[in-house]
């Protein structure tokens, strides 16, 4: 890879994007508890598409750091149009999540547009605006996650 022709500013954001990934990656195993791995049928089907969504960011970082904007562009809409649980079960977690509706849509909305926008711009081959639009994805997700992550697995599963 040749970083020369991306600033250090791009390279340090694609880096410290990329590290929560990273880490998850390396915690992978101890965060999914004996019940996560029965596949217990209580589960949500929304936890499965969050692995998926997982490991297509993973496949991302190592696109970005190929320089395979194919690849990033072929993932993007993976991410940006990721399925979406059946409408009982979409039922439930509005229900749940209540008056942050709006708010726990609007992160989704968010992934949505910045995944799309780093599909654009990896078929146009810039790197640097596609580390910037990563990053965004990154922070959306890591915005919905600080905000209703942990009430989920205590209200779904007991965790």
């Amino acid at each position: 890879m040749t970083l020369r022709k991306y600033s250090t500013r791009s390279v340090l954001l694609l880096a410290l994007t990329a590290l929560p990934t990273w880490l998850m990656a390396g915690d992978h195993d101890i965060q999914h508890s004996a019940r996560e791995q029965e596949s217990s049928s209580e589960d949500l089907v929304l936890r499965s598409i969050m692995r998926e969504l997982d490991e297509n960011m993973r496949e991302v970082v190592g696109a970005i750091s190929r320089e395979n904007w194919d690849l990033v562009a072929e993932i993007t809409p993976l991410i940006a149009d990721h399925p979406e649980p059946p409408l009982s079960e979409k039922t439930r977690i509005l229900r749940f999540v209540g008056t942050d509706a709006a708010r726990f849509v609007g992160h989704d909305r968010q992934v949505h547009e910045a995944a799309m926008e780093m599909g654009a711009k990896a078929r146009q081959e810039d790197g640097e605006a596609v580390i910037e639009a990563f990053s965004r994805v990154q922070k959306h997700c890591l915005d919905c996650h600080q905000e209703f992550k942990e009430e989920f697995r205590l209200h779904f599963y007991g965790e």
